[in-house]
């Protein structure tokens, strides 16, 4: 068998949310909305971003054990209501999953009035452990994102 080289490793993830394609990009690049799901509750989480080809951001979220985890990256692509991509470069307390860029990708597809069909990619993944912890993280926090969204506009801050 093959070994599988970084570019190989990867991890798709597809839900059905119930908003508009608009307030589900909201949620992924305003600084305000962002905290809201990006945390396991009640563990705190603080977004700096700034949402444009080439911008920056930076996601700090507190672990249950009070570590700091940090995800930064650069915007690559930005289409309103339809897609995004940032590298995404983890520090923490994992310290082998350190300092490798790897690649998100957020596409998002109306499907029915007030319904969504995300998939997101992450990719460039440096080991199966990387790839398992990140599955991981992203299967806990996409319900925070489908109950953020549930909730209606008014409980996301606007």
């Amino acid at each position: 068998m093959p070994t599988q080289t970084t570019a190989d490793l990867s991890l798709t993830l597809t839900r059905t949310l119930k908003a508009s394609p608009q307030e589900v990009f909201a949620a992924w690049t305003d600084p305000e909305r962002l905290p809201l799901w990006m945390a396991s509750r009640p563990n705190g989480a603080a977004a700096t971003i700034d949402a444009r080809v080439g911008g920056q951001y930076r996601i700090e979220v507190q672990g249950k054990d009070g570590e700091l985890h940090i995800t930064t990256g650069v915007y690559r692509e930005l289409v309103p209501g339809r897609r995004l991509v940032k590298t995404w470069v983890y520090q923490g307390p994992h310290k082998e999953f350190e300092g490798f860029e790897t690649l998100l990708t957020v596409d998002l597809r109306e499907v029915g009035p007030e319904l969504t069909e995300l998939t997101l990619t992450h990719e460039h993944l440096p080991s199966t452990a990387y790839r398992d912890s990140v599955n991981g993280g992203w299967t806990a926090l996409l319900p925070h994102l489908e109950a953020l969204l549930a909730e209606g506009p008014a409980a996301q801050g606007r």
